[in-house]
């Protein structure tokens, strides 16, 4: 029996993952994680870069849009008048995450007097870069 990754074994990795910018989106540096591959809890790049690797093994590898968080999809960004905001205790940042009655939403742009909110996932669009490390592969 192969020691390499397949779909239904359970991994534990530390990761790291990049945005084109270099800049961390996600440091997991709280000690290893354990997921089950083909669960659906990882991007489906990331997924498919772990499969064949083994324990102890290091790799860095991108995933394109289509394979991570997908492409933005414009009908998903509205421009709202900045005065809703006014009326509430939201500071409005770049990058703020918000709860509304239609789902999460991330403030992408402020203007004078709008403010331009996107319900699609914050990492839609970017090709990301994840280094990756395999401490333990549990067989299915």
């Amino acid at each position: 029996m192969s020691d390499a990754i397949e779909i239904g074994d359970t991994v534990t990795i530390t990761y790291e993952g990049k945005i084109e910018d270099g800049s961390t989106f996600h440091l997991h540096d709280d000690g290893p994680m354990a997921i089950e591959i083909g669960s659906g809890n990882l991007v489906k790049g990331f997924e498919n870069a772990l499969l064949g690797m083994e324990g102890g093994q290091e790799k860095e590898f991108k995933v394109s849009p289509e394979e991570g968080y997908g492409e933005i999809n414009l009908d998903l960004v509205q421009t709202v008048d900045s005065e809703m905001l006014e009326q509430t205790d939201i500071k409005p940042e770049v990058g703020l995450v918000m709860q509304t009655s239609y789902g999460n939403c991330h403030i992408t742009e402020i203007n004078d007097d709008t403010i331009e909110i996107s319900y699609n996932h914050p990492l839609a669009g970017e090709t990301l870069t994840y280094s990756v490390k395999i401490i333990n592969v549990k067989k299915k």
